[in-house]
């Protein structure tokens, strides 16, 4: 199921509204796929578009275990764009000039 996640977060790059959310559920259980939980299919999918968006604005000294942990505290594309400097700094192994350069590179 993450590829087909992943096929639907690069078809949305600007995101996607509860329709298109919804049509995703019904082609996933369509094809045969478990969906007990429609609330964390939408987490990960947040999930995976933050990791996309940081991969493809490539800030330098964001390697792959500060993704990780960019992604862990904030869990969305969203709640990363309206983090503050020190909101970023706060995340382990990120200071306030690295905040900077995220913050920038997200707005």
């Amino acid at each position: 199921m993450q590829d087909r996640l992943k096929t639907f977060v690069e078809r949305h790059p600007e995101g996607w509204n509860h329709d298109e959310w919804l049509g995703l559920l019904s082609e996933l259980e369509r094809e045969g796929q478990n969906v007990p939980e429609p609330a964390a299919v939408g987490r990960q999918l947040e999930m995976i578009r933050l990791e996309r968006e940081l991969d493809r604005r490539a800030v330098p000294g964001i390697g792959p275990k500060r993704r990780a942990a960019l992604i862990d505290r904030f869990g969305s594309f969203g709640g990363l764009r309206t983090a503050s400097i020190d909101d970023v700094a706060q995340v382990p192994s990120i200071n306030k000039s690295l905040a900077e350069k995220v913050v920038s590179a997200v707005h």
